[in-house]
């Protein structure tokens, strides 16, 4: 997998290693900033600084299964 570091440009969900969590979590980029979309489709920021955000991967990145 090849996690990114600099800011995301394409609005979307990513996998992200957030300071101080010990797993991921999915959360979206929208404009410039991170936060949650919500089931509506609404974005919701969550407070976090972009810094906050160490490094991400497009969920579309993972690698799957041979024969999946």
């Amino acid at each position: 997998m090849n996690w990114h570091y600099n800011n995301p440009t394409v609005n979307g969900e990513y996998i992200c290693c957030v300071k101080g969590s010990s797993c991921p979590r999915l959360m979206g980029w929208h404009e410039g900033k991170w936060g949650y979309y919500m089931d509506d489709g609404d974005f919701m920021l969550n407070g976090f600084d972009n810094e906050d955000i160490v490094c991400y991967i497009d969920v579309d990145e993972i690698p799957m299964p041979e024969n999946w």
